[in-house]
């Protein structure tokens, strides 16, 4: 029974140094001789030293016994190449960043002037190299910007279909839609709703009988139709417009008041965005814009300024916007009525209603 227990411990022995092979079976049959003599089995075990080398070769892992080989230097031709393509990509962003800056800072028109200023004999430029480039780009720019207007005025010099011989005495009030008389809000709890201004129905209806009225929005129909049939739901407005018939200048949706086929002294427009009126301002009556406010009487507040235009059958709308400019048109029409019934008190005959006729 001894002689097993001793064969077992020295298995165990054995197998935790590694020693499963021929070492471990010589160790094994001099522990069986050893037991048959009486001898110590313990000089079988191995020393520290073997040991400590053992695990000192189990943590190093084996080295690649391929060396990687050498990179081969570039060529020439690829070194050429290389310098080639970062020239080209030099080139490409430092013209794009000289173009870029001229059709920022400047007009086709004011880089053609530059131009021809610059190839005066007088000027001594000293290279015509900048001269051709910029005629290059000059050309470029006026064949794209001729391409981009054909998308970018409205389709028809005559938007308005004539007015007819007994109502060409008729004035034209055109109305805009967002932040005007309506104004669409988002929030996370609702969505998107649009909200009528305070007023709107009311100023509509009224206006319908002074004025030939337009709803002329930047927005496209499927936005601005059924809101429009919300406000206006007899139709009061005879004519819609929408973004297709706006003129696109400087990044901005303008109102072409001149094509609607009216008479610009004839024709106003009511409108909070000032990217609207930049054709036509004299036309435009500028208001605050509508961000639900509460309280708001804007609307209501313009009425008797816009039925004393027509009532004094004022011949050129534009004039009696320029004696308001910069102003709040139903602020000041109120204390020019006050003053006027003060004079009327005074002397009848030298009223003159607030307008010249």
């Amino acid at each position: 029974m001894n002689r097993l227990v001793v064969q077992w411990r020295l298995l165990e022995r054995a197998a935790r140094i590694g020693g499963q092979g021929a070492r471990g079976r010589s160790c094994i049959q001099s522990a069986e001789a050893s037991t048959s003599t009486g001898a110590n089995p313990g000089s079988c075990q191995p020393s520290s030293s073997s040991r400590l080398f053992d695990k000192a070769e189990s943590a190093v892992p084996p080295e690649s016994t391929a060396a990687a080989a050498p990179e081969e230097p570039a060529s020439a031709a690829q070194r050429a190449l290389s310098v080639a393509g970062n020239a080209l990509v030099l080139a490409a962003l430092g013209s794009g960043a000289f173009f870029g800056y001229y059709t920022y800072a400047y007009s086709t028109d004011q880089v053609r002037v530059m131009v021809d200023e610059t190839k005066k004999n007088e000027n001594g430029f000293p290279s015509q190299a900048w001269v051709y480039a910029m005629e290059w780009y000059a050309a470029q720019r006026q064949r794209i910007e001729d391409e981009i207007q054909k998308y970018s005025d409205p389709p028809s010099e005559h938007m308005l279909p004539e007015l007819p011989p007994h109502a060409r005495h008729v004035r034209t009030l055109v109305l805009d839609l967002d932040d005007t008389l309506i104004h669409s809000d988002w929030t996370r709890a609702r969505g998107w709703r649009t909200f009528k201004r305070p007023g709107a129905n009311a100023f509509i209806q009224q206006m319908a009988g002074a004025y030939e009225l337009v709803l002329y929005t930047d927005q496209l129909p499927t936005y601005a139709d059924p809101i429009m049939d919300r406000l206006d739901p007899n139709r009061f407005a005879l004519y819609r417009l929408y973004k297709d018939s706006t003129r696109y200048v400087n990044g901005r949706h303008v109102r072409d008041l001149s094509k609607l086929n009216r008479e610009l002294g004839q024709v106003l427009l009511l409108t909070a965005q000032e990217d609207a009126y930049q054709l036509q301002p004299d036309n435009a009556i500028k208001i605050k814009p509508w961000k639900l406010e509460s309280g708001d009487t804007v609307l209501l507040d313009l009425i008797p300024f816009l039925e004393a235009v027509v009532k004094n059958n004022v011949q050129d709308v534009r004039t009696v916007i320029k004696s308001y400019d910069g102003q709040d048109i139903p602020t000041a029409y109120r204390e020019r009525m006050k003053k006027i019934q003060e004079q009327r008190k005074q002397a009848p005959s030298k009223s003159l209603f607030g307008f010249s006729r």
